[in-house]
């Protein structure tokens, strides 16, 4: 997949990924309550994917715009683009977690064990609570499972993508 953008007819930027994942271009117009006009920004990010649990995203920053500008998106044929101005690796992120494939499986089986208990907190409410209440605790475990995942499991694979496969064996990925 590969994107040329230009604004006003300057030398296009020329954007590409070539494995699995996203490719898309942006305009975002922002007017603030204290200030007069508008900022601007154009850009171009590309999400890949393909080595799931981690990504790369990269981005072609363009530049701002003001009124009566022109941008221009073409879709191209796959083939070369331009150096990204940004490129960003999720497994080389500060927010990974442990340095030790043991202690990372170590929470996996934790957070499993949570989970199960979560899990069986709905099954009673199931059984005991109104049904207008027992969407309110559906909502609230779930909201917990989601945070878990975020902060624990997810920081977790992406240091230790060896540990994809056992994660999807708990039911954690």
């Amino acid at each position: 997949m590969r994107l040329s953008l230009n604004v006003n007819d300057r030398e296009p930027v020329r954007a590409s990924l070539q494995a699995t994942g996203y490719l898309s271009a942006h305009l975002n117009l922002t007017k603030e309550p204290d200030k007069d006009g508008f900022s601007s920004r154009v850009w171009v990010d590309a999400i890949d994917v393909s080595e799931e649990p981690n990504t790369v995203s990269s981005t072609w920053e363009i530049g701002p715009v003001t009124v009566g500008d022109r941008v221009e998106i073409l879709v191209l044929p796959d083939g070369d683009s331009d150096p990204p101005g940004k490129v960003r690796r999720s497994s080389e992120s500060p927010k990974n977690l442990f340095s030790s494939v043991e202690e990372a499986r170590f929470l996996l089986s934790a957070v499993q064990a949570c989970d199960a208990e979560l899990m069986g907190v709905l099954d009673r409410a199931r059984n005991s609570e109104p049904a207008e209440e027992m969407e309110k605790v559906a909502r609230a475990v779930f909201a917990i499972v989601y945070e878990l995942d975020r902060h624990l499991i997810t920081p977790t694979l992406r240091r230790h993508p060896e540990l994809l496969v056992e994660a999807k064996e708990k039911k954690l990925a």
